[in-house]
């Protein structure tokens, strides 16, 4: 019997069990791609030659992303050895495997412009979360900002996507996020949170209508104290002072 936990065991070929797609594809590069660029680009230092960490790369598809724009100074890390191998198989040679609860550890390690944490803090015990963040942000130069993005449990879809993967441990709501962010010694007025609207695609776009229009009607009745953000997740600018 495996003495691994039944996170432990999906994480070790975490792409096998979650079939995500990944940007060896063509048509899956184009389209991830044009999310990236929607969603990402307002955010992206002008600076080619800035420092930036992918921490929980997963499959590489930013940092192939922030490559192909011209960015030569990336580095990245995962837990899943399989991930870890896809990466490496798309050029990115430099993805370690590791854990990023032991991020201060990451060999190679140094002072960063940005960090993204794409999709990784709800995978984290809530427990360590601060303290992750707090690591991420001792990290970063002054002025240099973390990028988050997680789930949104003020949306609608909330429910669905906290407990379609079973690697998932807590999700934030726009309010609770900020409170997560300011334990981790973030400044209020260096933290910015927005909805990921990511559609790439007519139809894409007519489903974001509808999800505004639905999210309105389902908290109608609800307060001043009601979600503002629809989409199902939150992506999150963070600041060092």
């Amino acid at each position: 019997m495996s003495q691994l936990s039944t996170c432990q065991q999906i994480l070790e070929r975490y792409n096998t069990y979650s079939g995500r797609p990944t940007v060896q594809d063509e048509k899956v590069r184009s389209v991830t791609f044009k999310s990236f660029e929607r969603v990402l680009r307002p955010w992206l230092p002008p600076n080619r030659a800035a420092n930036i960490l992918d921490v929980a790369c997963g499959e590489g598809s930013l940092l192939v992303f922030l490559r192909e724009l011209g960015y030569r100074n990336i580095s990245g890390c995962d837990i899943s050895p399989e991930n870890v191998a896809i990466c490496h198989q798309l050029g990115l040679t430099f993805v370690q495997q590791f854990d990023a609860l032991r991020l201060l550890e990451l060999p190679g390690v140094r002072q960063y412009d940005v960090i993204f944490a794409m999709d990784i803090v709800e995978h984290l015990p809530k427990a360590g979360v601060g303290s992750f963040l707090t690591n991420v942000r001792q990290l970063l130069r002054p002025g240099g900002y973390v990028i988050i993005q997680t789930l949104n449990m003020g949306s609608v879809l909330a429910c669905y996507h906290r407990y379609n993967d079973l690697t998932h441990e807590f999700g934030v709501t726009e309010k609770s996020a900020v409170s997560l962010l300011l334990v981790a010694g973030y400044e209020r007025e260096g933290i910015e949170i927005r909805p990921v609207w990511n559609a790439t695609t007519v139809l894409g776009r007519l489903r974001e209508v509808y999800l505004r229009l639905l999210h309105r009607s389902v908290f109608l009745t609800a307060d001043t104290y009601r979600p503002r953000i629809s989409t199902k997740n939150l992506i999150m600018r963070a600041v060092a002072s």
